[in-house]
């Protein structure tokens, strides 16, 4: 992040550094602020930003482990010439190796150090936030005056961390180009973007990232006779519709002929030889005559060839007297049918 990015950011929020200092830390950090910064006196003792707060972190150690630096040897590590060219680049001030892609920038850390300083700022912030009941909400009541400067640290904080995150993820892009133009392989301890992503994701997520960046450009093509235009309905397809047409890979339902598959009910009768026997003297001729066929006589049912199922209507006329209901009986016979009505 520039300095003007930083600059305006401070004065939108304007946040106080106390809200992650204790006091006697404070003093501290308005000690180094005013040694090894170049702010304004009305920007004294404002909220830092991850890089400046892993600064002072820094400088801290050094006063507490009691070494004092010497102002011409900080001023030669920046100066002194850069690695032989066999070497793979190295960052300046965490010392690590670095990609060549990454070297361009000549930055201070290794794009896994600058990540990780986000990273532990976002720790120290939530932890601030978690310390004074978390984030203000609408339905807890009217927040507190540092509930909501906590609350705000934490947004810039995150927004600040995402910006750089935005920019490893271009320059893991970058790698990937350079990979391919280049066959030299690369030692394993070399500090990229890629990892440092890696290292992101892993710690705000708790799990690796899955390739978030991917090389490998994935494309769709479709063959030139294709049609998009908008086709039938999909009410048509269904087999019930009137409009129903069996489509390329429709199966087919093969007719079954045998005999032995079609059950009795299934039987059309309707060209069938009807009789009616008995039955009241007042029964309506043109009725009789709707039913029956000309020339059909009972004589010419009881003169059948002596099949036990008319045999079985003879028995049954002799017990008339005992069976009140009507029947209704069919012989199915190769060559012709035969139904035949009873009224009481």
């Amino acid at each position: 992040m520039s300095s003007t990015s930083k600059q305006n950011t401070r004065v939108r929020y304007n946040l106080p550094a106390a809200l992650i200092f204790a006091p006697q830390e404070l003093k501290q950090f308005r000690r180094w602020q005013r040694l090894h910064t170049t702010i304004k006196p009305k920007e004294c003792c404002i909220l830092p930003n991850a890089i400046e707060y892993e600064d002072f972190q820094q400088w801290l150690k050094k006063q507490d482990s009691g070494y004092f630096s010497d102002v011409f040897d900080d001023i030669y590590e920046h100066i002194q010439s850069s690695t032989p060219l066999s070497e793979p680049p190295i960052a300046s001030l965490c010392r690590h190796p670095i990609h060549p892609v990454a070297a361009r920038q000549r930055p201070l850390r290794c794009p896994v150090c600058t990540i990780d300083v986000h990273i532990n700022y976002m720790k120290v912030l939530a932890r601030s936030l978690h310390g004074a009941n978390g984030r203000p909400l609408p339905s807890t009541g009217t927040p507190s005056e540092q509930q909501e400067n906590l609350y705000l640290a934490w947004s810039q904080g995150k927004l600040n961390a995402l910006r750089e995150v935005h920019e490893l993820e271009v320059l893991a892009e970058k790698e990937v180009e350079w990979r391919k133009e280049h066959d030299d392989a690369l030692a394993e301890d070399i500090q990229s973007a890629s990892k440092a992503l890696d290292l992101y994701w892993l710690e705000t997520t708790a799990h690796a990232n899955t390739k978030r960046c991917s090389s490998k450009k994935t494309s769709i093509m479709f063959a030139a006779d294709t049609n998009f235009l908008p086709g039938r309905p999909a009410d048509y397809f269904l087999k019930r519709s009137l409009r129903y047409e069996p489509g390329k890979y429709t199966v087919h339902e093969e007719d079954h002929e045998d005999d032995a598959d079609v059950s009795e009910d299934s039987e059309d009768y309707a060209s069938a030889r009807v009789f009616i026997l008995g039955g009241p003297q007042e029964h309506d001729s043109s009725e009789v005559a709707e039913l029956t066929h000309p020339g059909d006589t009972l004589g010419e049912l009881e003169d059948d060839d002596g099949d036990s199922d008319w045999e079985d209507i003879e028995s049954e006329e002799d017990d008339e007297n005992s069976i009140e209901d009507s029947y209704v009986s069919f012989e199915d016979d190769t060559e012709s049918s035969f139904i035949v009505f009873s009224y009481d």
